[in-house]
């Protein structure tokens, strides 16, 4: 997508998640990158052939945001672009949107698999309407997901407890095998909803993966499981959905990779730091070492992570631009549900303004980190089996 091109993405109004609580707004910048950065420029025309009312959202922006929204879509719900986009889609729920329901999207985000559930929405003028919501994640080649699709079919609420809740399995094998056919000549009028909205994923799947610019390309199904991911170091965008809420400047790094390198980075970070992501992601921390960094607080740090123990330093880093902070840095680890070191945490603290190290709001600010690492820890804790990340193939 070009940014200056007339498929712009532009910044939502809502500011604000469904029940009035604050939330940080992703940039601009990093919403026209979703698209950008994963496929040409040629796909929101694409896209935009489709008459399905369907969404793009990214799990790695905050809050999980909505990077792409059809026109159908803006029919159907009655919202304009800019108020859709960089918005979690919780802004259709209301008052009767059964919490249960819910959960079952969220928990298939969280395990990165489709789901397609009957949930009870609402327009922008608050007229509700029964929507057959059907979720499917794009895969790039080494696992990650890169977007999920969501694809909305209004029924009739006559109809909305006719139609059967569908499993992965059976979702799967129906996205194969719907064809024009099926579409014209449904066995039910149940069937007929859950494959137009099969269909409708299949497609627009189908065109994302065909305008992809993805390393490997993207792919409709994870062609390894979960625990045998092959891309090391990927971080899950259940994790993501976790870290994304944590408005600090932190990174994530993983010690089972050579050289421990960092597999997240927090959007604050990269202010403080002046590195995008993708500058960031792969690296050791130590390139915000500088001329005037103490060897002894990098021996402190390295000495830490090797006792598996937490530890805090006030070091000199550098920045991108080479100018100089002091960080109060808190690295931590943190482990899985085996016991196992799975990351370790790095929580840093700008404190190039005070006086003393560590006094008044320094204090204050020591205490979020703590409790930023916290958040992590569970996290990953709570995940079943191994967690949240994926881990490299122990068979060669």
């Amino acid at each position: 997508m070009n940014p200056a091109s007339d498929e712009k993405l532009q910044l939502g109004k809502g500011s604000r998640s469904f029940g009035g609580t604050p939330r940080r707004a992703p940039k601009l910048e990093d919403l026209v990158e979703s698209l950008s950065r994963a496929y040409n420029s040629k796909v929101a025309h694409a896209l935009g052939q489709h008459e399905y009312n369907f969404v793009l959202s990214d799990p790695r922006l905050h809050d999980h945001p909505i990077v792409f929204a059809s026109e159908g879509f803006l029919r159907m719900s009655g919202y304009a672009r800019e108020d859709v986009i960089g918005r979690n889609c919780r802004f259709l729920q209301g008052p009767d949107t059964d919490r249960g329901t819910v959960a079952e999207i969220r928990d298939a985000i969280r395990e990165e698999r489709g789901c397609q559930v009957r949930v009870l929405n609402y327009t922008k003028q608050g007229v509700s309407f029964w929507n057959l919501f059907h979720l499917a994640p794009i895969f790039a080649s080494d696992g990650r997901v890169v977007h999920y699709v969501g694809v909305q079919t209004p029924i009739a609420s006559e109809l909305a407890s006719l139609v059967p809740e569908i499993t992965l399995e059976e979702m799967t094998l129906r996205e194969g095998e719907v064809d024009e056919e099926d579409e014209a000549e449904p066995a039910t009028v149940d069937e007929a909803v859950k494959q137009k909205a099969a269909l409708a994923v299949q497609r627009v799947t189908g065109e994302l993966t065909q305008s992809s610019r993805v390393r490997g390309g993207l792919v409709q199904n994870r062609c390894v499981a979960l625990s045998d991911c092959a891309a090391n170091g990927v971080v899950s965008s259940s994790l993501m959905l976790s870290l994304t809420r944590i408005q600090q400047s932190l990174v994530l790094a993983d010690p089972s990779l050579p050289d421990t390198p960092i597999v997240h980075a927090s959007d604050v970070f990269c202010e403080l730091t002046g590195y995008s992501r993708e500058e960031v992601v792969g690296r050791n921390c130590r390139f915000l070492q500088g001329p005037g960094t103490d060897p002894d607080a990098v021996r402190e740090i390295r000495e830490a992570m090797e006792g598996e123990r937490p530890c805090t330093v006030r070091i000199l880093n550098y920045r991108k631009d080479n100018s100089p902070f002091w960080n109060h840095l808190h690295v931590a680890p943190v482990r899985g549900a085996t016991g196992k070191v799975a990351y370790y945490v790095g929580v840093q603290l700008d404190v190039s303004d005070a006086e003393i190290p560590m006094r008044g709001d320094t204090l204050n600010a020591h205490a979020k980190q703590l409790s930023a690492v916290g958040v992590v820890r569970v996290a990953v804790r709570s995940l079943q089996g191994l967690g949240l990340r994926r881990t490299p193939s122990q068979s060669s």
